[in-house]
């Protein structure tokens, strides 16, 4: 099959060169649209490079003999020439015909990508049967290109705060205390006014703490309270697993007793009951068991597209796979962790994505969690706005106090925009639910300080993080 030849336009390429040498004040313009290779052909790169090192070391004071000198010192006096340079000062585009030229090259940039794309996939289906792998690389290729062909903007401060006097205002008038999607706990939103758009929310804790469990008290508060469309990203339990335990949320019959089948007359009457109220909700489920981010990204898209979801959860962090391979399961993990907060500010709703910790927390006299434990993940901590550890004290001791039992600390350890604190709620062991102790929005008094225990010495085997 003969290929088209790739798409070029020579003369804006010429016309921003020449834009460039003649006025260095044109060079942070062009900088902002452009990079060296959105150049089409080789001399112009090369050139292009060579006056952006000129005017990152001279400023705007240089000439033509400076630019001569540069191109001595860089060998390239054979390949470019001071006659092109002369000519290209003489077709400088000016004023909005620079704009159109800049755009011009990036279009082209663009559709030159886009046909290398082509051509690579063609020879990878011929070479590779595995569909949705190649669905995969190509849509992560596809995303690269139009991260590429996006141009950053920058807003006066003025601007800004207009915004936000308005978003300030309107919960002035609203009177709201809760200004985010509550997670239903009452005393965890007056801490943290519930999550907000764009926030990367962690939710971490040893196994056997209740992370899903958590998760999915959120999902039917959300559900049922506030009625927030919202999806659910599974890649440890399937679709069944927690409908199931939803199930038994709703109903009050123990999870234990529906997965042996103990179900008397008046259970089944409560699962039925549970089942329809449950079915009448707009909580989608996503179980595939090893999801990519790039699968991810593209899935949630269809569903805020579609469905209008208004927040995202995933169980759990992990288990997801990064769209690149890395040297490291360190710097895998970290991509992903960016790749998830990128994805909350794309779509513009809370991502709540549940985590695993070290070993490293049973280790010590105080088994609270700390942000320490997310050190082989330090790029989570960094990229989350939100971090909530869960414990429960009566989890590591065989005769737990009276007032420990059916107690679960949700632990505010890091939050962006706010104080830390520990919020306590109730554990209903038979259903697996979390429960608020206060009844209405009445306050934080059942807040407690969070001071992170001092950190102790530790060795790399106390980490097991499931990887």
């Amino acid at each position: 099959m003969e290929l088209p030849e790739h798409p070029t336009d020579e003369l804006a390429e010429r016309a921003v060169l020449g834009a460039m040498i003649k006025d260095p004040d044109n060079i942070p313009t062009v900088l902002e649209y452009l990079r060296e290779e959105d150049f089409y052909f080789e001399t112009h790169r090369l050139l292009f490079s060579l006056l952006c090192k000129v005017w990152e070391d001279k400023g705007k004071d240089w000439d033509d003999i400076v630019l001569r000198n540069y191109l001595i010192k860089s060998g390239l006096q054979d390949r470019v020439s001071m006659e092109l340079v002369y000519a290209l000062a003489q077709e400088a585009a000016e004023g909005p015909l620079l704009l159109e030229a800049i755009n011009s090259v990036k279009e082209k940039a663009g559709l030159r990508r886009l046909m290398d794309l082509s051509i690579e996939i063609l020879k990878n289906v011929q070479e590779s049967p595995d569909l949705s792998l190649l669905v995969e690389r190509t849509t992560q290729k596809l995303y690269e290109i139009s991260e590429k062909h996006q141009i950053s903007h920058y807003y006066h401060i003025k601007e800004v705060a207009n915004e936000v006097l308005e978003i300030i205002e309107k919960r002035k008038n609203e009177e709201k205390v809760i200004t985010g999607t509550p997670s239903g706990f009452i005393d965890l939103d007056m801490l943290t006014t519930g999550f907000h758009p764009s926030d990367l929310v962690i939710v971490a804790a040893r196994p056997g703490m209740g992370k899903s469990s958590f998760m999915l008290s959120m999902v039917l508060n959300l559900a049922f309270e506030e009625k927030v469309p919202l999806a659910i990203f599974s890649l440890e339990m399937s679709k069944e697993q927690l409908v199931m335990r939803m199930l038994s949320m709703l109903s009050g019959v123990g999870l234990q007793n529906i997965r042996k089948g103990f179900i008397s007359e008046e259970d089944w009457r409560k699962l039925l009951n549970s089942a329809l109220e449950l079915s009448s909700r707009d909580i989608y489920i996503d179980d595939t068991p090893t999801l990519s981010t790039t699968e991810l990204r593209i899935k949630s898209r269809k569903l805020k597209k579609e469905k209008n979801v208004g927040i995202i959860f995933v169980d759990y962090l992990q288990l997801l796979r990064p769209p690149h391979r890395r040297s490291s399961r360190q710097e895998e993990v970290a991509e992903i962790s960016r790749n998830l907060k990128a994805l909350a500010k794309e779509l513009e709703v809370p991502v709540v994505a549940l985590a695993q910790l070290s070993r490293q927390v049973e280790h010590r006299s105080d088994k609270r969690p700390q942000l320490a434990d997310l050190r082989e993940s330090g790029q989570i901590e960094q990229d989350a706005d939100l971090i909530l550890f869960i414990h429960r004290p009566e989890y590591y001791k065989k005769n737990p106090s009276p007032e420990e039992e059916g107690i679960a600390e949700i632990i505010v350890a890091k939050q962006r925009q706010g104080p830390t604190g520990i919020v306590k709620l109730a554990f209903m062991k038979d259903t697996t639910m979390f429960k608020s102790l206060s009844p209405t929005y009445s306050g934080t008094k059942r807040v407690e300080p969070y001071e992170p225990a001092e950190e102790e010495e530790f060795s790399p085997d106390d980490y097991d993080l499931d990887f």
